[in-house]
């Protein structure tokens, strides 16, 4: 099993700032804005009651780690005084101070308590001396507050596990990084995590990485959605802790979903201490921004806690009428029943008007207009989203766990949109344009519930994760679009009366479930293999709801009891290196048929991957290398010996025999090399060909050509002045610096060759409250294609030269 002493050590970067007893003065001010939010007023939490506790025997660090996991307590003490010791096993029912009297037993440590927070000191330190260190009962993988880049834990695999646990490729944007960067949107931090890159329409964004799409989790729970992506905007990363990526298939996270990987977003949730944060900005092209965050108890012994999250934004866009007014709203409130039980209800409101900007199309000598042109129509487009959520995590002892969480969301879409059909001619300006509205309506619901605890077996101790998911995706669509002739689409953007009565509406249900389970066998003290498997039922309904309304007619895209394995181990050379090896499968369902008449079987993506993995000055320094190679098999290609497929005499048949291979390597550093220095840092190396295919002109050729590079570099690097750096004259100040590298991205149409982009930061921070920060993004002006599309559309620059200058308060 992996060494996991340090855990508590990690924390010790997170320099957390615990909340001492209010004075009566900021007392009252705490009430009144409580009462304010939540109608009550924030106390410390304070545990008594027995409750089951089980703490194998293991160093006594590691035991106190485990008893503020399954109690909420903290834990004030220096990282020497507990070095050294062994704590005894403990297993019943106990007060929590009971259970740390037993731990603390023949050390010499003494304590104190106040509310749910423990000091430990030995008699003879000096206190006011020490270099203190925080073990918190929340879990680990909580990156908030920490002041790392550098991620503990991750729960992209339901249970919270170290990133040395996991054999495969794992990277994680911390809150820490978000907020240093000035991070607003989800593609944003995305594109500065290894290895991913952002396509498609700003804030609807794709992501991809080892050459393919990848899925989408929220809070562990994977969630079904369309082939062109979520259909709806990414929220605010005001809400989120942070968003983790686990690149390769996930088969058995996911069931059916694209070989590229997952991305885990995780949500905010309330805090045992009363918290209050604001913050407003103001930035290039008339950005204007301010998000409000409280969060805390809200009874006297703080079994109940909540947390509200608002955003309001407005900005232009670097191009002509660009426009994006995002709006959110998102609470939470946690209910602790019993000592063992907590409950949660999570609710989301957000909003966004914006003009559709489709992307350039090119001028018919080949060359793009400048940047800031736009074509489109000038009415505003809306997404609205409305989501109520439910969980339950229940410790039945012994450090078995049970979760569950049910969601359901729904989107409205309203849109107005116009793009060209040809290129634009060079003489005239003009084009054969399109335009119209479409009204489209998404709804997902969505559950997942799983136990995890460990077992003994041959005289060690292993962990088991059992669990069932099942995610349901309803969309009805209608549109109506008319041709513009000789459009001056640059120009003109008076498209008249698209607000005309739409003719057709479609409806499709998406529907997916699988029993999933996985096992971590300790073999030895060093080594532990990792197995599990998921077996998926997936299946596709449509029909016409308008003009009239037809009979649902299932697809030929489905999978029933489809197995997806995976296997991995990891060797741990000693405390801070592991190696590992790993495969790992997923499938996609597709509906083409053979020259018989039979379905084709799923695409099968699998994937070998070996890697290296490092953990650093007490967790702080977090280092991977890995080399992988991934094949996408079984992909429907054209059969040119015979025809007559599809009801059709001369129906296109089709043959599961393409294949498409992805082979590269990849290194990643992220934490804090030295004090006051933080560093993330990742290159890619990605080679992915078309291997096979009925058309032999295009088998060796790259695939995905326009939205992966083979060479992809991101990192960014802070410094933060000490107190006594260049004689105290710097205090409370920070720098940092930022670089985007990749090389070409093309299409049959547009080429765009490697280029480099830089980022900047000033920051100031003259006390704990107060914080200032001014980001430039693009400092040097480079003029690039953010997304390289095609002839008639899809060409979307990236954002010249920019700034945002943001000033935070918290309490």
């Amino acid at each position: 099993m992996i060494d996991r002493k340090n855990s508590a050590a990690r924390l010790a970067g997170s320099h957390k700032h615990l909340a001492v007893p209010f004075s009566a003065t900021l007392r009252h001010v705490t009430v009144a804005v409580s009462l304010a939010v939540f109608g009550v007023a924030p106390q410390a939490y304070a545990q008594t009651a027995a409750t089951q506790i089980h703490i194998q025997q293991q160093s006594l660090s590691d035991a106190l780690l485990q008893l503020g996991q399954q109690t909420s307590l903290q834990f004030i003490y220096a990282s020497d005084l507990v070095r050294g010791y062994t704590a005894q096993p403990i297993n019943g029912t106990m007060s929590p101070e009971e259970a740390l009297r037993r731990l603390l037993a023949g050390t010499g440590i003494e304590y104190s308590r106040e509310g749910n927070t423990i000091n430990l000191w030995r008699p003879t330190d000096s206190t006011t001396q020490l270099k203190s260190i925080t073990v918190t009962g929340r879990s680990l993988a909580t990156t908030e507050d920490t002041g790392s880049y550098a991620a503990r834990d991750v729960t992209i695999g339901k249970s919270a596990q170290s990133l040395r646990e996991i054999p495969q490729s794992v990277s994680v944007m911390t809150r820490t990084q978000m907020d240093d960067q000035g991070f607003t949107r989800v593609a944003d931090a995305l594109n500065y995590v290894t290895g991913i890159r952002s396509s498609s329409y700003s804030d609807t964004e794709l992501f991809t990485s080892r050459g393919f799409n990848t899925n989408i989790q929220y809070d562990g729970v994977p969630t079904q959605q369309g082939a062109l992506g979520p259909g709806v905007p990414h929220q605010d990363l005001a809400i989120y802790d942070r968003l983790e990526v686990l690149r390769g298939p996930t088969g058995l996270l996911t069931g059916s979903g694209e070989p590229g990987g997952s991305i885990n977003m995780v949500r905010k949730r309330p805090t045992d201490e009363f918290r209050l944060e604001g913050a407003v900005g103001v930035g290039s092209w008339d950005n204007y921004r301010a998000e409000a965050d409280i969060s805390g108890p809200m009874n006297e012994n703080g079994t109940l806690r909540g947390r509200l999250v608002g955003v309001y934004q407005d900005k232009s866009q670097y191009y002509t009428y660009g426009k994006n007014n995002p709006q959110l709203l998102y609470g939470v409130l946690e209910y602790d029943l019993g000592q063992n039980t907590t409950v949660g209800i999570t609710g989301l409101y957000s909003k966004m008007n914006f003009r559709v900007f489709n992307g350039l199309p090119l001028y018919d000598d080949g060359s793009l207009p400048g940047y800031d042109t736009f074509l489109g129509t000038t009415k505003l487009s809306g997404h609205e989203t409305f989501e109520l959520g439910a969980d339950l995590k229940h410790r039945f002892g012994e450090g078995w766990e049970f979760k569950a969480n049910y969601s359901h969301k729904e989107n409205n879409y309203k849109g107005y949109s116009a793009m060209a059909l040809t290129p634009v001619s060079v003489e005239t300006g003009l084009t054969s344009g399109w335009a119209g509205r479409i009204n489209n309506t998404f709804t997902w619901d969505q559950l997942d519930a799983n136990v995890t605890g460990p077992f003994q077996l041959l005289g060690r101790e292993h962990f088991v994760t059992v669990g069932y998911n099942w995610a349901r995706y309803d969309t009805t669509s209608s549109s109506r679009f008319s041709a513009f002739p000789d459009w001056d689409a640059f120009n003109d953007f008076d498209y008249g009366a698209l607000d005309l009565p739409l003719l057709n509406k479609s409806q499709d249900i998406t529907t997916q479930s699988g029993l999933y389970a996985s096992t971590r066998l300790s073999l030895t003290d060093n080594l532990t293999a990792v197995v599990g498997g998921r077996w998926s039922n997936y299946d596709l309904k449509s029909r016409t709801v308008k003009p009239t309304t037809s009979p649902w007619q299932k697809s030929d895209a489905k999978a029933d009891n489809k197995f997806t394995p995976f296997a991995g181990l990891v060797f741990d050379v000693n405390e801070q290196i592991s190696v590992y090896g790993s495969y790992a499968e997923t499938f996609v369902p597709q509906s083409d048929s053979d020259y018989s008449g039979k379905t084709l079987e799923p695409r099968k993506g699998w994937q070998m991957e070996a890697g290296v993995k490092g953990e650093f000055l007490d967790g702080r320094l977090n280092t991977s290398l890995a080399v992988y190679r991934l094949r996408d098999t079984n992909r429907a290609v054209v059969d040119t010996d015979h025809i007559g497929c599809g009801n059709s005499p001369t129906g296109t048949c089709y043959r599961g025999s393409g294949l498409v291979q992805s082979q590269g390597w990849e290194f990643e550093i992220v934490g804090s090399p030295l004090a006051g220095w933080d560093l993330g840092a990742g290159y890619t190396y990605t080679d992915v060909r078309v291997r096979e295919d009925s058309d032999h002109e295009v088998e060796g050729q790259r695939f995905n050509s326009n939205l992966i590079p083979k060479h992809l570099f991101r990192m960014w690097t802070q410094y933060k002045f000490a107190p006594d750096d260049f004689g105290g004259s710097l205090r409370g100040w920070s720098v940092g610096a930022g670089v985007q590298s990749q090389s070409n991205l093309y299409t049959n149409s547009v080429y765009q060759g490697g280029y480099t982009t830089v980022s900047a930061k000033l920051g100031y921070q003259p006390n704990k409250h107060w914080e200032a920060l001014l980001v430039i993004n693009n400092l040097f002006d480079k003029r690039y294609l953010e997304s390289v599309g095609h002839g008639t559309f899809l060409n979307l620059y990236g954002a010249p030269r920019n700034a945002m200058l943001t000033v935070k308060y918290r309490y």
